[in-house]
């Protein structure tokens, strides 16, 4: 069977479908352009690979860039041969690892990130990228059904799904989300219109233009983020491992019990409000640089949709965290 054919196939079946989409076409695309013309699956020795891997490199492509493409073509011929159009597994070439590109957002980032013009859809995703340190995809596909107000728990793994590597565990619901969740009706959170929103990369491209951010502010970079401030504010390792949804001792009997304690991640849900209670004053202070502003705790009406939460507050153009925080009192 023609590469091409099986790189066209998972393309249109999966790969355009997830978030990464663009990276996904992109990389598979550089894969067959380093390829023989018309080569086939067969013919994709691991000797074939070697001479690949080496021309990437001749071409400027760096360690991790290359494993990545190497890494998305083994995906492509596995879910081949999974769905049974190839007769025999493929071996590919074990590849070292790349120098990490994780991007640290600083709080004021953060603040200018959330002070940005965006439309309600993006602000909910960006509010539960902060409020749960979960995969992009995870929040995307995350339902009203998975938030429960009566325990305090969001459940990131939706119900019929089977967990993965990359495990989605149940977080705690920090209080700021709290009243956004209350607000939207059943259904995705992530929505437009009433309906899922899939693919987030355009706007989020034209937010963080606005925001005055580089280009490596990518959405993922808000889970690395949260899990340095975690883990910079003292909290336990063990905490910020099963809010990531990383392996935990016993999780297949004990643990499953776990998200059932009073105290369960409570570490990681005090930290997770600080902040973003900091993320609020910063954002205020960035739009006055004269003035000495603070925000406080006024109860708001409640609000019935999610547009009414992102309005801004005071004149001021606040959008704060916490729909409870939009009353600010400026001082001289």
């Amino acid at each position: 069977m023609p590469l091409a054919d099986v790189v066209v196939r998972y393309y249109e079946k999966h790969g355009r479908h997830v978030v990464s989409s663009a990276s996904v076409r992109r990389n598979l695309a550089v894969m067959l352009e380093a390829l023989p013309a018309g080569i086939t699956v067969a013919e994709l020795t691991l000797e074939l690979q070697a001479g690949v891997v080496r021309k990437l490199c001749d071409n400027g492509y760096r360690d991790g860039t290359i494993k990545r493409i190497m890494g998305i073509t083994k995906a492509a011929v596995n879910w081949a041969w999974q769905n049974g159009q190839l007769k025999a597994h493929v071996p590919f070439r074990p590849l070292p690892e790349g120098q990490p590109r994780e991007r640290i957002l600083s709080i004021e980032e953060l603040a200018r990130l959330w002070s940005a013009e965006m439309p309600a859809h993006l602000r909910m995703f960006l509010l539960l990228l902060m409020g749960t340190a979960a995969r992009p995809q995870a929040v995307l596909e995350l339902t009203r059904f998975q938030c429960d107000l009566e325990r305090g728990l969001i459940d990131l793994n939706p119900r019929g799904r089977t967990q993965t590597a990359k495990r989605r565990p149940v977080v705690p619901m920090a209080n700021f989300l709290r009243p956004w969740l209350v607000a939207v009706p059943a259904g995705p959170l992530v929505a437009y219109r009433g309906r899922p929103v899939h693919k987030i990369a355009k706007t989020w491209r034209s937010v963080r233009k606005a925001a005055g951010l580089d280009e490596s502010v990518v959405p993922y970079a808000i889970r690395h983020t949260i899990a340095t401030e975690l883990r910079a504010r003292g909290v336990p390792e063990l905490e910020i491992a099963g809010l990531l949804g990383h392996h935990l001792p016993n999780f297949r009997t004990t643990g499953r019990y776990a998200k059932y304690a009073p105290d369960y991640l409570s570490h990681s849900r005090v930290a997770l409000d600080e902040i973003a209670n900091e993320v609020s004053r910063t954002a205020i202070q960035l739009t006055s640089p004269e003035t000495h502003v603070r925000a406080t705790c006024v109860l708001m009406p409640k609000a019935r949709d999610l547009e009414s939460l992102v309005k801004p507050g005071a004149g001021e153009g606040i959008r704060t965290l916490d729909p409870n925080l939009g009353k600010v009192v400026l001082y001289p």
